[in-house]
């Protein structure tokens, strides 16, 4: 179970609500607008509450009939009117909050963007997911439907207010004492309802965690014959969320009924004061009528906003999530400020007494030094956990160094445009990443923004030169042929070949080939050499890998131990040495 604190404590109600509220600040003329239009609504609806009563009045005192026609016209007017302006501020405030929640979506997509890797390290999948899906989707929710009731709901309860105290401040002030119980009443349950939100979000996002590892799993889950371990892990974990969501159910069965209690009851001071008063003569009938319609349009909007307490404070739990992971320190923050320099990349990298560690006084990365000059090819070989994939991804600055120095073509790393670098980078894994589309889309999808794209001719091309053209002809479709999800459809070394073409059509100066030969069978060995040999030509290359003909050809081979580099040479030197590599080769132990 994943128990740590998952929202920002100690937040006033709207707080994290208005700070997203400023993704919408070009929208600001527009909210104002039809705030302006709610506003006018409210203002006729109170002419036409005076007019009812002056009607009520006619009728008692049996005036004339083109005098209560008259008033009937214009009750009609002014509730049509009303209609009309209500309808524009409603519509106003919608499309406001519609394009706020829009511009939340595409603030944290690309903030997604802007994290470092250490946060996915630490930050498990499922809350991650939950933060981009049910959050982001409880927020649209909330801006798109019940804020802009909030906002109708809050300047009608003002207008009326000021409205009856103005007509009658006597019985304005007996109408608004007999509202501060259910005032009251919602401004009491607010912490508790939203603190339960707060713990039924928290075990929702560790379910969505607990079930991605799951199925990420799902294999080795088969394999060990261990589904009815998972099957008690989540079960338990559902019925924690189970429980949260009982409460939440219980304090809005609690909630509804009884604020709907508390607003009819000044109806019923209402109609008992102000019946008194119309009694004794101290008010007339026709203001008793315009009060009880004050009344109607007083209580109903805190009605509301008493019945939609748990969408509101929904809605601020989310948006305190939310926040969070925008207020999240992007990788400007967490590495060294990004450098300027953006020209071609020619290949030389050396690395300097390389530090680096993931947690403070832990080094992963002991004094690393290699020098490689453009076009070489060099492997990296060592145990697990050695020091290989660490030295490579800081390279691109995934991560940070904490000592020593990275220098690419002579320029230190700091330079270095972070985007530059990366787009000049390309990576082969055993890991291939197939995205559902044509097979065209997923060979150019790896090209740089702005590139304007390869015609299919030189695709082929391409693909003549690592061996996918043989796969490609016999297929119906051609490059139009759709690629199911990781590339279901294809055999793993077809896809090995479409990660290898893919990397000739993006031609980074820089390669890393990141154990791409270890699954791959036999039937495609040959092929997966050659394209190995294609992608190699006039660049950088880094090779991880375990298979001996894989990198026995390198220019220089670097043998890393407890994240030092211990040898670096060639492989028929390095054997000579009888030293780390050599027990290595002995023992076909290449991680």
């Amino acid at each position: 179970m994943i128990a740590s604190q998952d929202t920002i404590q100690e937040q006033s109600d709207f707080r994290s609500i208005i700070a997203l509220f400023n993704y919408g600040q070009g929208n600001y003329k527009n909210l104002f607008l039809a705030i302006g239009f709610i506003l006018a609504s409210s203002a006729v609806l109170m002419m036409s509450a005076k007019l009812m009563g002056l009607l009520a009045e006619a009728l008692v005192s049996g005036a004339e009939q083109s005098r209560i026609a008259s008033l009937v016209a214009g009750i009609l007017l002014f509730e049509s009117v009303n209609l009309l302006v209500y309808y524009k501020g409603r519509v106003g405030l919608a499309r406001v909050t519609n394009e706020v929640a829009y511009g939340i979506r595409v603030a944290l997509f690309n903030k997604l963007g802007r994290l470092p890797i250490p946060y996915f390290d630490q930050e498990p999948l499922g809350r991650t997911m939950t933060r981009l899906t049910a959050d982001v989707e409880g927020i649209e929710s909330f801006f798109s439907n019940t804020l802009p009731r909030v906002f109708t709901a809050v300047i009608t309860i003002t207008s009326v207010l000021l409205a009856m105290l103005l007509t009658d401040w006597k019985f304005g002030a007996v109408i608004v004492a007999s509202s501060l119980p259910a005032v009251m009443f919602t401004i009491a349950l607010r912490k508790p309802v939203r603190s339960w939100l707060r713990e039924y979000k928290k075990r929702s996002a560790a379910l969505n965690a607990q079930l991605a590892e799951f199925i990420n799993g799902l294999s080795v889950i088969k394999i060990f014959g261990i589904e009815g371990w998972t099957k008690k892990e989540f079960d338990g974990s559902s019925r924690h969320l189970l429980r949260a969501a009982i409460s939440l159910m219980n304090w809005n069965s609690f909630i509804r009924p009884l604020a709907a209690l508390l607003c009819a009851l000044p109806i019923l001071v209402i109609l008992w004061y102000g019946g008194h008063q119309a009694l004794d003569e101290s008010i007339s009938i026709g203001l008793l009528v315009a009060f009880v319609r004050y009344g109607e349009r007083y209580f109903r909007p805190i009605m509301m906003l008493s019945f939609e307490l748990h969408l509101i404070q929904d809605a601020i739990a989310s948006s305190e999530r939310v926040r969070k992971m925008l207020d999240e320190k992007t990788e400007s923050d967490t590495l060294n400020q990004d450098g300027t320099r953006q020209q071609k990349i020619q290949g030389k990298i050396e690395y300097r007494n390389v530090w680096m560690e993931y947690k403070k006084d832990s080094p992963v990365l002991k004094d690393v030094s290699f020098t490689i000059n453009a076009g070489e090819s060099v492997a990296l070989v060592g145990r697990t956990g050695s020091g290989k994939t660490t030295t490579i991804q800081l390279l691109p600055q995934l991560y940070g160094i904490s000592g020593g120095e990275i220098l690419i073509d002579n320029k230190p790393l700091s330079e270095w445009s972070r985007l530059s670098i990366r787009q000049q980078m390309g990576i082969v894994s055993q890991d291939v990443t197939i995205f559902h589309g044509s097979i065209r889309d997923n060979l150019i999808v790896a090209l740089p923004d702005g590139h304007p794209g390869v015609p299919d001719e030189e695709l082929l091309a391409i693909c003549q030169r690592t061996g996918l053209f043989e796969v490609i002809d016999r297929l119906p479709q051609k490059l139009d042929t759709v690629c199911l999800d990781n590339g279901a459809n294809f055999s793993m070394g077809e896809r090995q070949l479409m990660a290898f073409t893919r990397m000739l059509v993006r031609d980074p100066a820089i390669l890393v080939l990141d154990e791409a030969t270890a699954n791959v069978d036999e039937a495609f060995e040959a092929k997966i050499q050659q394209a190995i040999q294609e992608v190699l030509k006039g660049r950088t290359t880094f090779v991880i890998a375990h298979r001996l003909n894989t990198i026995q050809d390198c220019d220089k081979i670097l043998v890393f131990d407890q994240g030092r580099v211990v040898e670096q040479g060639q492989h028929k030197g390095l054997l000579a040495q009888d030293g780390a590599y050599s027990k290595l080769v002995s023992r076909q132990i290449y991680d």
